[in-house]
């Protein structure tokens, strides 16, 4: 079997991710709506208000994350921050989703030392349509799991 290509794309600001968001912030809020029009005011109605503005306050600050790019050279995948915020990180990625267009990854890092914990990655077609397909093939490659 062959290795899959050397490829670098983008990470962050993904067009699925933001309609996930939307989607599920909207829907969220409907169904507070509607309860608070069932049920009146209570207690219980302020307290499930309040872990909604968390939860959407949580969810746009994790969408505004800065810019990376993830890169795979053949044997090992790096991820590299845009900014001086972020070091590189050498580590190994799992699919959760892939609808295609957009794949969710979970990033672990190979090593703790640098404070470095789990991410969750967004990659989007978008962002890089020519280099896509390569990225698909490297985050598939068998040869990169052991």
């Amino acid at each position: 079997m062959h290795n899959a290509p050397s490829v670098s794309y983008p990470v962050g600001r993904c067009a699925f991710q933001r309609w996930l968001y939307l989607a599920f912030t909207l829907m969220a809020s409907a169904a507070w709506c509607t309860w608070a029009l069932l049920q009146g005011l209570r207690v219980s109605l302020w307290l499930s208000a309040c872990c909604l503005v968390l939860a959407v306050v949580l969810g746009w600050r994790e969408w505004r994350l800065p810019l990376m790019t993830l890169t795979w050279d053949g044997r090992v995948w790096c991820l590299h921050g845009a900014s001086n915020q972020i070091n590189d990180q050498l580590g190994a990625i799992d699919v959760c989703l892939d609808v295609q267009k957009a794949l969710l990854l979970k990033w672990q890092p190979s090593s703790d030392k640098l404070g470095a914990s789990m991410r969750w990655l967004w990659l989007g077609h978008e962002r890089s349509p020519a280099h896509w397909e390569d990225l698909r093939r490297a985050v598939y490659a068998r040869t990169s799991r052991q």
